[in-house]
């Protein structure tokens, strides 16, 4: 339990102390200035407005204080801030988690607020998306528009003589128009004839009828296209209804949607770090550190890689330049020299631990990221 100031001035003088705690009921001492039980403070006196003004203040200075040693603590001092905090030494520290779910909301917000991300809802994808063939954007195979790749594999074989790319790319999108007008002609044939099939692609194939059906007809609910094409009640087409409508809406309104998303992701850190912090522990598993520590560990580093982009995004604002390459690599050295301080291993073995960690990292962040980035779309 983390010790309080003892405070003698205005309600807690020792003439307003009392003998039973108010809030738990614990016997008290007219010398215990907190309970023992529960930490209020032993205090009998009412509550006027002074009195809540003078904690109010109280409370907010002594959390910037602590604040203001995190910061300049992690700033100047790698890793030892976490040796400090694990070590019991934590009265003069933001609390880890809090700390860093702080700097993760002000990193994202910045980001949502100064990147016009409003601006996007002009952009109707979905009408771009479902517009005729021809156009620049269609949902899924346009007439022009191919991956890279796919373009040079199919310029390739047309040099060779193999295929004519134009008569390809049209009979590809003919195939799909076939198979569009299928699906909406027959709702519920097409339906049918996906029962053989394994659950993910019959899932996804569902998906996409049903947003196909939302985009012709506007369908507002799953019950709506029940009736209108007298489908089956099950959960698995009501679910596949409501992904179908969620990428609607995302794809209608992409600003908000990544508006939406940005202020989530600090969410999203906070399942990822402790992922990866199994794989921490598990390199550094001879070392007398259990899990939480190492999960502290994390959270400083993680707290330390915010303050850095936020600074880089506040230079960038101002000067209009790209610093973020130069604070990644300070932040590069910070993590190195933080595991030399925190787990006293040598240069090579921490380089090397450096190194597998980080690619980890990344690929985590990577597949944490597209997962998190999907299951927004399909539940906006």
């Amino acid at each position: 339990m983390e010790t309080k100031p003892a405070k003698t001035a205005g309600r807690y003088q020792l003439r307003f102390r009392g003998t039973e705690c108010l809030n738990c009921g614990h016997p008290l001492d007219m010398s215990d200035k907190y309970c023992p039980n529960c930490s209020q403070a032993n205090s009998t006196k009412k509550l006027t407005m002074k009195d809540f003004m003078d904690e109010f203040l109280s409370s907010l200075i002594d959390y910037d204080s602590r604040l203001w040693k995190s910061l300049v603590s992690l700033l100047t001092r790698p890793g030892r801030i976490s040796l400090d905090y694990i070590a019991g030494k934590r009265v003069s520290y933001s609390n880890p988690f809090r700390f860093l779910l702080s700097l993760a909301f002000i990193y994202f917000l910045l980001i949502g607020f100064a990147g016009n991300l409003g601006d996007l809802d002009n952009v109707n994808l979905d009408s771009k998306l479902n517009s005729d063939p021809d156009s620049e954007f269609t949902w899924g195979l346009g007439t022009d528009q191919f991956s890279d790749a796919a373009q040079q594999v199919m310029d390739s074989l047309e040099t060779e003589g193999k295929i004519d790319s134009k008569n390809l790319a049209n009979s590809i999108v003919e195939a799909q128009r076939k198979k569009d007008s299928a699906m909406i002609a027959d709702p519920k044939g097409y339906l049918s004839n996906l029962s053989g099939k394994g659950f993910t692609e019959r899932f996804i194939e569902k998906s996409t009828l049903f947003f196909k059906l939302i985009h012709e007809d506007t369908l507002f609910s799953y019950d709506d296209a029940a009736k209108k094409y007298e489908l089956d009640d099950k959960n698995e087409n009501r679910v596949a209804f409501d992904m179908a409508k969620s990428v609607q809406r995302a794809l209608q309104r992409p600003g908000s949607f990544l508006s939406d998303f940005m202020t989530k992701l600090p969410f999203a850190t906070f399942f990822f770090l402790p992922l990866f912090t199994v794989f921490v522990w598990g390199v550094y598993i001879r070392k007398n550190y259990t899990y939480t520590d190492n999960l502290i560990f994390s959270f400083h580093n993680q707290s330390l890689l915010f303050i850095l982009l936020i600074i880089s995004f506040l230079i960038d604002l101002l000067l209009k330049i790209d610093s973020s390459g130069i604070f990644l690599l300070v932040f590069g050295f910070y993590l190195y020299k933080a595991m030399r301080n925190f787990y006293k291993q040598g240069r090579f073995k921490t380089i090397l631990k450096f190194l597998i960690l980080n690619t980890i990292f990344f690929i985590l962040a990577l597949m944490a990221g597209v997962a998190f980035f999907v299951g927004s779309a399909i539940t906006y």
